[in-house]
């Protein structure tokens, strides 16, 4: 083991997450194996396995119908084998960045040294590396029997971490499956398309590059599908715009928040092309990889191995062909989104200009209102002014103190109408400059300025303590 590989087994073991607190009372893990030989027809079975069974499960090793492999001393009749076990990773909340696995970490590290798998990819499942790697044996560990012949295979994606080793001595395939999700389990989609994938690829199980094979076929599947939805919303928000072959003009006005919904989502669609741009630069990767090394020392069992390359080999310029049309429809997907997306930021210029144009119309309008309610207060104010003195004079003689009929007009009880209308007169106006200095009291703490603030003398400089 070199020393990298030693870093990243014990980066590994500190810091790696697991997420066995959450796990439920009964916990399983889907298992899946396939056995073949050239004595008996390929054999494949599919279910869910308890956490205590799964090494044993990995340590298994298939019969070859007429004796071991190890008493074959030619090795023809040698079986093969491909052990699968799928687990599960999600964010166990957004404050950690790297996912947890959703397994034990004592069951974790025993199905990791039960495949003899490179520490090393320990580091790119740890830091949730994407991309092909392969890790093969180093001259020291050639001189080992038990790991000399074992290659480590790493494949990240978007959805899915494949790892996996191959035993080319005794034919033996042993993988991890790791499902990338956020918080919620409810993506099963890649599991689905590469089990399935796999169990109609099973009888090339002596190919080491079988699951390399499946990996990149299950991706353009699921591509398929997920290419044919963001182009739907492409053609949908291009008839919404008016800016579409089938449309000629806007059907109705698209307001704020619809223009807002739809640049978002158009937004999403450029992210997920890029997104699948990358991964079909990957897929190539691995189709390159397949045929730059799927040449081997003929004779014996390793007839098998590469007749079974071979058969993958042949279907490899069909999956080429598929993706560079698919690669070509995303280029002129990406083409339509861009233009799409300068469109709608367009037509939400336009519309913010047009809201702010109905917003200085409203304002016009209230304006206009305001000045017809000033000039209806105007009027008021002009007519009450015009009967005021008539009205003050009229009920200042009609009091019973002036007496109109007699020689003295004012009696001697008149100054009781002064000594109470006086002094309200006064308490009322004192009242209202009370209350009028209270009230811009209250506004100017309000709006976060002490009350003395503007007597106090501003000064242009400041210092700090």
């Amino acid at each position: 083991m070199d020393e990298f590989a030693q870093l990243s087994r014990e980066n590994f073991e500190v810091f790696q997450r697991y997420g066995d607190t959450s796990l439920g009372l009964d916990p399983k893990h889907k298992a899946i194996a396939v056995y073949a030989s050239p004595a008996a027809p390929t054999t494949y079975f599919e279910k869910d396995l308890k956490f205590g069974q799964l090494r044993k499960f990995f340590k298994s090793r298939p019969s070859s119908g007429t004796g071991s492999a190890h008493q074959d001393p030619t090795g023809a009749a040698r079986p093969a084998s491909l052990k699968m076990v799928v687990v599960d990773s999600r964010l166990e909340s957004w404050s950690h960045p790297l996912p947890s696995l959703w397994t034990t970490k004592d069951v974790f590290l025993a199905l990791v040294d039960t495949m003899g798998m490179n520490p090393a990819a320990l580091w790119l499942l740890r830091s949730d590396y994407d991309g092909f790697h392969h890790f093969a044996p180093t001259a020291e560990e050639q001189k080992d029997e038990e790991v000399g012949n074992v290659d480590t295979y790493y494949i990240g994606t978007s959805n899915f971490v494949l790892i996996w080793t191959f035993d080319r001595q005794h034919l033996h395939t042993h993988a991890l499956w790791i499902l990338r999700q956020g918080q919620s389990f409810s993506n099963s989609a890649p599991v689905a398309w590469f089990v399935n994938v796999l169990r109609r690829h099973q009888e090339f199980v002596y190919s080491p590059f079988l699951l390399a094979y499946v990996t990149a076929l299950s991706v353009c599947c699921t591509f398929d599908g997920e290419i044919s939805y963001r182009a739907h919303v492409v053609r949908l928000t291009e008839r919404q715009t008016g800016y579409s072959t089938h449309s000629s003009s806007i059907e109705e006005r698209l307001g704020m928040e619809s223009l807002t919904v739809s640049i978002k989502e158009v937004g999403e669609v450029l992210n997920h092309i890029a997104n699948k741009e990358r991964h079909f630069r990957l897929v190539e990767t691995i189709l390159e990889f397949i045929g730059e090394n799927a040449i081997l020392d003929p004779g014996g069992w390793k007839a098998l191995q590469e007749d079974s390359t071979r058969k993958l080999i042949a279907a490899i310029p069909l999956l080429r062909r598929r993706m560079h049309a698919s690669q070509e429809y995303l280029k002129y997907l990406k083409e339509r989104a861009e233009r799409l997306s300068t469109v709608l930021f367009a037509l939400l210029t336009h519309e913010d200009s047009a809201t702010h144009a109905e917003l200085a119309d409203a304002s016009r309008k209230i304006a206009e209102a305001s000045k017809r309610d000033s000039s209806s207060m105007r009027t008021v104010a002009i007519m009450t002014m015009a009967f005021l003195p008539a009205t003050f004079f009229a009920a200042l003689f009609s009091v019973p103190s002036l007496d109109w009929h007699s020689d003295a007009v004012i009696q001697s009880n008149f100054w009781v109408y002064w000594a109470f209308t006086l002094p309200s007169t006064a308490f009322v106006f004192a009242l209202w400059v009370l209350l009028d200095h209270r009230t811009e009291r209250v506004s100017i703490v309000t709006e976060g300025r002490s009350p003395s603030d503007e007597e106090r003398p501003h000064s242009s400089s400041s210092k700090l303590d």
